[in-house]
């Protein structure tokens, strides 16, 4: 049988533009969240030690988008790492992960405590060490949007690192009003109440990193297979696509496998169809390193594409060779 091996538009490099924004708005993050972190430890605003901690959620996810980018880069893949180091960027999510919820769990544990013994907060102070966040903020995200804008869609790391950016400076935004607003009332519960809203966002950030990291890690499927399917046979002399197969190595690279029935004669001449489906799931599915398994027609009703997931079947008979060939997938265990 015939098995070719696409290794579409050589895979995975990022330039030193994206390590480099990155850097500059962690550097900006961490200056605030020591600025608003002191600040509100000073003044005693609970909600300006949590808007401190998503400056460090902000810090975190661009430190390990950098040290995921340098340490993939540095390791090439091999016979004893099939795909380098790519994978560490998932490890690297759950302990910033895991660190956030212990912080952000002891900050929203203060905050309730708050609710039923006020404390004095100095809030005119409050707003400007808030407006000196914020400033810096703003400065943080601006950074990370590149002269390029498709950049900003196309690179994982960049994109996650200018959405966790945005959604800090609204926090900060929403935490100056609170401070107007316990300035000309009084309420001093505003303060706690803003903490836990901030902190609201910060789990919700969380969820998402660890609902990605899960995903890679659990090899969930990476696009949507009946519509590629339903492309893929769509070109010319493709009559059909058999166990096709996707997951993501890390949140910027996609794996696919597939058996593609093609209308020819001879495997010698599946060749000339390489190429349009490499491009096609590129171009669509975002796919970096493909594996196409071509198959003529008559292979195709002779031949099954059974996924054996059996655990007790290891030295058993082998149950893909052995009878009648059949397209179906077995998933008992």
């Amino acid at each position: 049988m015939g098995h070719d091996h696409g290794h579409a538009h050589g895979g995975h490099s990022h330039g030193p533009t994206t390590v480099g924004r990155l850097a500059w708005s962690a550097g900006i993050f961490f200056t605030s969240f020591v600025i608003q972190g002191l600040g509100g430890l000073w003044t005693g605003s609970i909600g300006l030690v949590s808007d401190s901690l998503e400056n460090l959620n902000d810090v975190l996810v661009n430190v390990l988008g950098i040290l995921s980018l340098t340490l993939a880069n540095r390791q090439e893949p091999n016979d004893r790492w099939a795909f380098g180091w790519h994978r560490l960027e998932v490890f690297n999510s759950l302990v910033g992960a895991g660190f956030l919820i212990v912080l952000g769990s002891a900050v929203g544990w203060e905050a309730i405590d708050r609710f039923r013994n006020p404390h004095p907060i100095q809030t005119g102070w409050v707003l400007a060490f808030a407006s000196m966040g914020l400033i810096l903020n703003i400065l943080a995200t601006v950074v990370l949007v590149p002269k390029d804008k498709d950049l900003l869609q196309k690179d994982a790391n960049l994109r996650a690192a200018y959405l966790h950016a945005f959604a800090d400076s609204l926090t900060s935004i929403a935490l100056v009003v609170s401070m107007v607003v316990i300035r000309m009332t009084g309420w001093k519960w505003v303060d706690p109440a803003i903490a836990l809203v901030i902190l609201c966002v910060i789990s919700r950030g969380v969820l998402l990193l660890l609902r990605d990291a899960l995903g890679i890690l659990m090899h969930q499927a990476a696009f949507d297979h009946e519509a590629a399917k339903c492309d893929l046979r769509a070109l010319p002399g493709i009559v059909g696509v058999e166990d096709l197969r996707s997951w993501k190595i890390c949140s910027h690279l996609t794996i696919a496998t597939a058996h593609v029935i093609v209308e020819v004669e001879r495997l010698e001449e599946t060749e000339a169809f390489l190429e349009d489906i490499e491009h096609l799931l590129w171009d669509r599915y975002d796919v970096r390193h493909l594996t196409v398994h071509f198959e003529t027609v008559s292979m195709g009703e002779r031949h099954h594409h059974r996924f054996i997931h059996r655990h007790e079947a290891a030295g058993c008979e082998d149950p893909i060779h052995h009878g009648d060939h059949r397209h179906e997938h077995d998933h008992d265990h």
